[in-house]
């Protein structure tokens, strides 16, 4: 999966993008160019909202994570990740893998009917809500005004007749880095961080 950066941090699944060289050798190159790892734990970001962020309809991306809605929440959490959501519930629905809800993992994204659903083609098929899976059978997510960040049963969650699906950013089983940036080295997508190596390789010869 290619993944599209958030400001100076980049996702990237090294095995993704067909180097003729090992991972490990590939991340030598990376560190020497500046570039950094960061350990990104989405749920204990998540949590660490509970309680702190305050909720407001609309919130601008800026704001968060002092100010969020539901899928404001969602994006600046895997902003954190380097990995770029689109603003709305119902846009962020469209990326990713598809998931069964019954094989739901920690880190997947659940979508649910809400107070106000977006649809694209279907009106029955409408997002107004959205959460992250954690390992303990629970979501995280923006409720509302009065409750703001809190931490739900997944079955509280979807209730009947609510849920919407459940999207993957991250595959399964796959080693996905997130790379921060050398200031002055602009990368727009992983792919970007490929070629990075590339170059470095081409110039040893």
């Amino acid at each position: 999966m290619e993944y599209r950066a958030v400001g100076n941090r980049c996702a990237v699944d090294l095995n993704a993008l067909d180097l003729p060289i090992t991972n490990s050798e590939a991340t030598k190159i990376l560190l020497s160019k500046g570039f950094n790892i960061i350990d990104v734990d989405l749920i204990k970001l998540a949590r660490d909202c509970i309680g702190k962020s305050k909720y407001r309809r609309g919130a601008r991306p800026s704001e968060a994570p002092e100010v969020v809605d539901c899928s404001s929440l969602m994006k600046w959490l895997y902003g954190q990740r380097g990995i770029w959501l689109p603003r709305r519930s119902i846009q962020q629905r469209e990326l990713g893998e598809t998931v069964k809800l019954s094989d739901i993992i920690c880190g997947d994204v659940v979508f649910v009917s809400g107070r106000i659903d977006r649809y694209i083609n279907n009106s029955a098929d409408g997002v107004g809500h959205v959460g992250i899976a954690t390992n303990n059978g629970t979501i995280i997510h923006a409720m509302n005004r009065e409750f703001g960040i809190v931490e739900s049963k997944l079955e509280q969650f979807v209730g009947k007749n609510k849920f919407r699906g459940v999207k993957r950013y991250i595959p399964k089983n796959r080693k996905v880095i997130t790379f921060q940036t050398p200031e002055k080295r602009e990368i727009e997508i992983s792919d970007d961080i490929r070629w990075v190596i590339l170059q470095t390789l081409s110039t040893k010869k």
